[in-house]
């Protein structure tokens, strides 16, 4: 197989073994492996997940990550760590916007002929369940990696570019994040309607405290490599000091596309040949050798009172009433000054969430229900529609429609 899967099966590292698989998925390309491995006198198992060619985490994949947890979970008396890795490509997205908008169009289609026959309102709801049952998953691939975390050590590798949306989130339900120099994340939901469901608020609030959680959830802004260490989310930063590949353009686009594909091979390899290594280290050396930002020493990303300004300025959709269904592109000068527009039903979603955070008081279980069903509810909002048609087509969303 192709991608991240080769290096994790290979000898090219000292001290590294692979003793042979735990569980094995694929399906048209796309592939979630679990190996159980040995490093530095200890046993383990590394997570490799593939899909190109910006590995978004489809339902097959999520399905794939619940059943590999459980066969996990069935071996923790073996294991010692588990390393979450995969591609270290320059995107990483989170779910595929192009099939949530076909989806929420038939749904939108059936609701209007249910409501018209007379279904009851729990009837007409139930249409929603698609998205209610891949939040569901989130929420249970959130519990069953936190339950392993009881047992041993979880690592994640976050190698590449920017992660996006579960591609965020499921390095964030690990223990330890190890993170390429050239990476980000971004929680980009608030522009689109919707708000991390899949509990990367929670382990947001624990890693980097309840300032810069909301900053990221709510100003939907890259937070970059560097910025990720001194707020707590990443404990190692390997400092990558090539460039990702780039496509040709020499007027044979078959043979630019299989030229990069075979530079991303390379460079998936000369990447993770950097940063696994250091994972493993991470997963194997004691507790007390583990990179940590104390509560008090964390990098605050912007006061309260910025975010509040910030966010209130671009919730608020009469600031865009010049530039809606304007391209981002023919606009970009203006979306750089002001920002792009954020929805307010998430605004209004994360605000409820974050009020009452007591660190003291803080259960990330129930927490996490939280984040899941406020994520539920904004699938049924009509202005989410409105968001994803604007972030496939690149414009400025109107979101006063449906107000």
């Amino acid at each position: 197989m192709k991608g991240p899967i080769g290096l994790v099966r290979s000898d090219k590292i000292e001290g590294y073994e692979n003793l042979g698989p735990i569980y094995e998925w694929s399906e048209a390309g796309a592939y979630l492996t679990i190996d159980r491995v040995s490093f530095g006198g200890k046993t383990g198992a590394i997570l490799c997940y593939f899909n190109p060619p910006v590995h978004q985490v489809g339902n097959p994949g999520l399905d794939a990550y619940l059943e590999g947890m459980d066969k996990v979970h069935k071996q923790k008396e073996a294991l010692e760590f588990l390393i979450l890795y995969g591609a270290n490509d320059p995107v990483h997205a989170g779910g595929d916007l192009k099939e949530s908008l076909t989806k929420l169009d038939s749904t939108l289609d059936k609701k209007r002929e249910r409501e018209a026959a007379g279904a009851s309102p729990e009837e007409v709801d139930r249409l929603f369940d698609w998205a209610d049952i891949r939040l569901t998953k989130g929420q249970a691939l959130h519990g069953k990696i936190r339950t392993i975390s009881n047992r041993f050590r979880v690592i994640a590798a976050c190698g590449g570019g920017t992660r996006f949306g579960g591609s965020a989130e499921i390095p964030l339900m690990a223990d330890y994040l190890v993170g390429d120099s050239r990476s980000g994340m971004c929680f980009s939901e608030a522009m689109i309607g919707l708000i991390p469901g899949w509990a990367g608020i929670a382990r947001s609030l624990i890693k980097a405290g309840p300032v810069n959680a909301a900053f990221m959830a709510m100003t939907s802004k890259e937070v970059k490599a560097h910025q990720l260490k001194e707020i707590g989310t990443y404990n190692e930063v390997v400092q990558i000091s090539f460039p990702f590949p780039k496509r040709g353009k020499t007027g044979d686009p078959d043979a630019d596309k299989a030229n990069y594909l075979a530079a991303l091979e390379t460079h998936n390899d000369d990447t993770g040949f950097l940063l696994l290594p250091k994972a493993l280290e991470i997963a194997t050396c004691p507790e007390e050798a583990i990179p940590k930002v104390g509560e008090n020493e964390r990098l605050i990303l912007a006061t309260e009172e910025d975010i509040s300004q910030e966010v209130a300025r671009r919730k608020d959709p009469e600031n865009y009433s010049q530039l809606w269904g304007k391209s981002l592109r023919e606009v970009k000068d203006e979306i750089i000054r002001i920002g792009r527009p954020l929805a307010p039903q998430s605004i209004e979603a994360l605000n409820k969430l974050l009020v009452d955070y007591d660190p003291s008081q803080f259960d990330e279980s129930l927490f996490v229900e939280r984040e899941m069903k406020a994520d539920a509810r904004l699938y049924r909002d009509p202005r989410f529609r409105t968001g994803l048609i604007a972030t496939l087509q690149q414009t400025v969303a109107d979101y006063r429609e449906a107000d």
